[in-house]
């Protein structure tokens, strides 16, 4: 959704959310000379970023210390032009007051987080309705703390959710620092497409230790990646979207091609003994295909492993 010249760009960002991901974004944003500053829990990973920058390794195999604002506390953070929201879903109810302090008058937040929820989570503390919502099929891994690779690229889809909403100017933003963007007419497809590609990929790596590269060479991995999408598209389709599943299928295995380096985050969470997003991902599709009366048997299955895995791993004998 594009209409009339471009908007001038002009701003600072705040990275909501200085994960692998966040991380990633972080420093293609510095590098290109946009102002960014990052916001993110305290701990080990933002210490060693505070002290020595971000290790970033690129898709090229280039490694390099990369120095970023970066906060702990969200009342020490200055206001942003544009908030870029990519906190865990499950933080959501943590950060939500948060989100107006972090914006100027005349910001705009966006949430390009994981699964569903987010937005009904958000919206409301998002003054003026200035908020945007999408999706990044980007890639990127945390091997330690204080360093992110690079997992490959991808795209970034987002839109306003209050329909009118001028978001030309975020959308200057990431094309200045190079990203591959688009900005759409509504977020809830980009939203939905996303949840499928997360729903295939993610479950199955958290369970199998794979990387996008091994799901894709492994014909049973796939074979359980294709079931768990098909799912998804069923549910998504019951809620209103019209996706198709062959080309939806088709999509995914593209995504673990130009990611194949990548390790999934719900991977990432579980070697880490983290909570993980099963939740607002295949938790969601579970929930709201029961409410549309379908029975989505290989999504639960999955959901209730990698729960049984959490709690595994909060009980400490997860193992790696």
């Amino acid at each position: 959704m594009e209409h009339g010249p471009p908007a001038e760009v002009v701003g600072t960002i705040t990275i909501y959310g200085c994960g692998a991901l966040g991380g990633r974004l972080a420093v293609q944003f510095h590098e290109a000379g946009v102002p960014v500053q990052c916001l993110s829990r305290p701990g080990a990973h933002l210490e060693s970023i505070k002290a020595r920058g971000l290790l970033f390794r690129d898709g090229a195999g280039g490694t390099r210390r990369v120095p970023l604002r970066v906060y702990d506390d969200p009342s020490e953070c200055p206001p942003a032009e544009l908030l870029v929201v990519l906190v865990k879903s499950w933080q959501n109810a943590d950060v939500a007051g948060n989100l107006p302090g972090l914006l100027k008058d005349d910001g705009f937040a966006l949430t390009l987080q994981n699964g569903l929820g987010n937005v009904e989570a958000l919206r409301d503390h998002v003054p003026g309705g200035r908020f945007l919502a999408g999706s990044i099929t980007y890639g990127a891994y945390r091997p330690e703390p204080g360093a992110v690779f690079s997992g490959g690229d991808g795209l970034i889809r987002f839109a306003p959710v209050t329909p009118g909403m001028d978001a030309r100017g975020a959308l200057g933003l990431f094309r200045e620092a190079g990203f591959n963007v688009e900005l759409d007419e509504e977020p809830w497809r980009a939203i939905w497409a996303k949840v499928i590609v997360n729903a295939g990929i993610n479950p199955v790596a958290a369970l199998t230790r794979y990387s996008n590269a091994q799901t894709l060479a492994s014909p049973f991995a796939r074979k359980v990646a294709e079931t768990l999408c098909r799912e998804a598209v069923s549910v998504a389709n019951a809620s209103g979207l019209d996706f198709d599943a062959d080309e939806e299928w088709a999509g995914l295995q593209e995504i673990l091609r130009q990611t194949s380096g990548n390790k999934p985050s719900m991977l990432q969470d579980i070697e880490a003994g983290n909570r993980t997003e099963i939740e607002a991902i295949s938790g969601e599709i579970m929930r709201r295909g029961a409410a549309a009366g379908l029975e989505t048997p290989f999504t639960t299955t999955l959901y209730n492993l990698v729960k049984a895995l959490e709690a595994g791993s909060a009980a400490g004998f997860g193992g790696q």
